[in-house]
């Protein structure tokens, strides 16, 4: 008996390819196949054509007259697999729906819809319509297998693939051709269980959506802020427990409501209306003082909501008060900030600036300068521009200090750790700065052991306490600060090169007083004020406090502040009543005598004469002169590094004076007075 032949017609062969597996899939090699891609094909042999779109395609291949073969215009079903990518699709989503004719994309528009998929935007597309869609306006194309004909404008296409032949195009098949149909209880099974799985997943979604839900609401109800969420209609969605606490207003009678109902002295509007941000402020609510943001939200830049989040300022002031109390009564605060450091010199103005900006972050500053410039107010003043300023600030001088005592103060230590140790042991000074700073005071004078601890503290994060046997993790910015020269001091083998570099992040010089005379005044009106002296200075007394030397800085200043108001009976000091040392003119002879002996033992006389020869020449400004510009003007050859080594000699005889950054080299008038003896 032979067997039955279907005449297979389609547009695409992969369509042909489709409906051939599915054929030989339910009627195994019971049935022989043809296609009108593989030509000639006998029509008087052929028992059934199948086409895959109306009967125009039909009429278009096949000559009628001659086949008297029974027609079937495939019906066609979707991959329930592929479908799943559509659900990911938001609402309203606008889809070009590509097929090769008006025919078939109509029909599977229409079968997308029947499956639940009118919530998208549909926008059918063939070829052969006689209006092009306007793709600007597309999100996403979707098409079964046909990803050539979509239009290279749409950036995203979804292919679901050909569509196979359905059940009710399988049972005629069979009925025509008179084969067995075994397959067909198997089949409804799938598309059952298709269901099946599909409705398992939504309820599953159903379910997590639900427990997310309840998550979100208990994270948000944790909050110490007040939160609101009012959605694009104006509607309230969200409102939290502090919220409803700050307010006094029932949060669940408020959901659902216009937010012009229930928070009618919030200026939302700005919000809802405009799409802007509204900053950071303090409103007036029922007599409450509410420190409040607004932020619009935006999906895919779709406005999807408003989000308000606020305090009870009153509240807010509480705790930062009950914050600084602790920080008081343990004795971990600051008394200085930025508007401590008087000075209005340009020299000062810059250095407040420079440490303003090394405040913003969690760096390690390392602050250098002679004793007495005030290094520590500058450490408290970092620390309370910084955003730790809210945790403790801890303070060791290492200036005096022993190794073990240095090491068990500094990461405190067990319970029987040593002879004497406290009961239960002792916290350290790294860990009572947790989530604060650390200020490093001299640690030029640090012993190695501790400066090789300290560096695996700031390499690790964590300390371990003497006699313990855990790490203990410490978030800490560390300031440091010195008045000797560390680089020099590396070189004698008593500071590590690897911890000072470490420290050297980032590096700040506190001027001494002397390169900043034009702040005496200052100071000096402020110290009298903040001691309630009632004491006034003459011209003639600034003059001669303005041309010493001032080796001990800031703090020499204050203290010849106090002797002269314990020593003078007016008001009005005279310069006559300054001490002896401040008396004497700079013209001492035995200390030029002493640095030309220096200078000589150091060699090339003529070499430091005319360092300071074009010093003194030198009419370029206030900042003094750079290396490069100095070794131009000098006649002698000589290198940049041997110009560094005189200029650092000079600098330690106190004849020149260097600034910080790129402020130059400049002559002292000691340095004028040796000149005139070289």
């Amino acid at each position: 008996m032979n067997k039955p032949i279907i005449f297979i017609i389609t547009k695409e062969i992969d369509l042909y390819h489709t409906f051939r597996d599915k054929i030989h899939e339910i009627f195994g090699g019971e049935v022989q196949l043809r296609s009108n891609h593989f030509p000639p094909v006998d029509l008087e042999e052929v028992d059934l054509i199948l086409s895959s779109g109306a009967e125009e395609i039909y009429r278009d291949i096949v000559d009628t007259s001659k086949v008297k073969a029974p027609l079937v215009v495939a019906n066609r079903s979707i991959d329930f697999n592929k479908l799943e990518i559509l659900f990911e699709l938001p609402v309203g989503t606008k889809c070009l729906l590509v097929s090769n004719t008006k025919e078939v994309v109509y029909e599977s528009m229409s079968m997308l819809e029947r499956l639940g998929f009118d919530y998208l935007d549909f926008t059918p597309y063939s070829p052969d319509m006689d209006v092009i869609p306007d793709v600007c306006q597309i999100d996403v194309a979707v098409t079964h297998g046909l990803k050539d004909l979509v239009h290279e404008g749409v950036q995203r296409v979804i292919d679901l693939e050909n569509r196979s032949l359905d059940l009710s195009t399988l049972f005629e098949i069979a009925k025509i051709l008179k084969q067995p149909f075994d397959q067909s209880r198997h089949m409804t099974m799938d598309y059952v269980k298709n269901f099946v799985r599909i409705g398992r997943e939504l309820a599953q979604s159903v379910q997590n959506e639900l427990e997310m839900n309840s998550y979100l609401e208990s994270v948000l109800d944790a909050a110490q802020e007040g939160i609101i969420f009012i959605n694009a209609d104006g509607k309230i969605t969200v409102f939290n427990e502090e919220a409803s606490s700050i307010l006094g207003l029932d949060g669940q009678a408020s959901l659902g409501k216009n937010y012009t109902e229930v928070l009618r002295d919030f200026p939302i509007e700005q919000v809802m209306a405009k799409k802007e941000p509204f900053p950071r402020q303090m409103i007036r609510f029922q007599g409450l003082n509410i420190l409040t943001t607004m932020k619009p939200l935006l999906q895919d830049g779709t406005f999807t909501g408003a989000v308000l989040t606020f305090q009870d300022v009153t509240y807010v002031q509480r705790m930062e008060q009950e914050i600084r109390k602790k920080k008081l009564d343990t004795g971990m605060t600051t008394k200085y900030t930025f508007d401590d450091i008087i000075g209005h010199s340009d020299l000062m103005r810059e250095t407040r600036n420079l440490a303003k900006k090394l405040a913003r972050n969690d760096y390690t500053v390392l602050i250098m300068g002679e004793s007495g410039t005030g290094k520590e107010i500058f450490a408290q003043a970092i620390h309370e521009h910084s955003s730790r300023r809210s945790g403790p600030f801890v303070a060791v001088n290492f200036a005096g200090i022993t190794q073990s005592l240095a090491e068990s103060e500094l990461f405190g230590y067990e319970e029987g750790a040593f002879t004497g140790a406290s009961r239960g042991g002792k916290a350290g000074l790294f860990e009572l700065a947790q989530n604060g700073t650390i200020f490093l005071d001299e640690i030029g004078d640090a012993p190695l052991k501790i400066q090789a601890a300290i560096l695996r503290v700031l390499q690790e994060k964590q300390v371990m306490r003497v006699g313990g046997n855990k790490m203990i993790p410490v978030n800490v910015r560390v300031i440091a600060a010195t008045n000797k020269p560390l680089y020099d001091i590396i070189k004698e083998g008593t500071f590590r090169e690897d911890l000072y570099y470490r420290l050297n992040q980032l590096p700040l010089e506190i001027p001494p007083l002397r390169n900043r005379k034009e702040d005496i005044q200052d100071l000096a009106e402020c110290f009298l004020q903040k001691n309630q002296i009632h004491m006034r200075f003459t011209p003639e007394v600034f003059d001669r406090l303005s041309v010493y030397h001032w080796p001990g800085n800031v703090r020499e200043l204050e203290g010849l502040l106090t002797y002269l108001s314990v020593t003078v009976d007016g008001v009005e000091p005279s310069v006559q009543n300054l001490p002896r040392h401040l008396t004497i003119k700079n013209e001492n002879t035995s200390d030029v005598n002493k640095v030309m002996k220096l200078l000589e033992q150091a060699g090339d006389k003529r070499i430091f004469k005319e360092i300071l020869q074009c010093l003194s020449l030198y009419q370029g400004g206030k900042s003094g002169i750079g290396r490069v510009r100095l070794k131009a003007m000098m006649d002698q050859p000589i290198t940049e590094g041997q110009l560094r080594t005189k200029l650092e000699i000079l600098k330690k005889c106190e004849c020149v004076l260097t600034g910080a950054k790129k402020q130059g080299t400049s002559i002292t008038e000691f340095g004028k007075q040796v000149l005139t003896q070289l």
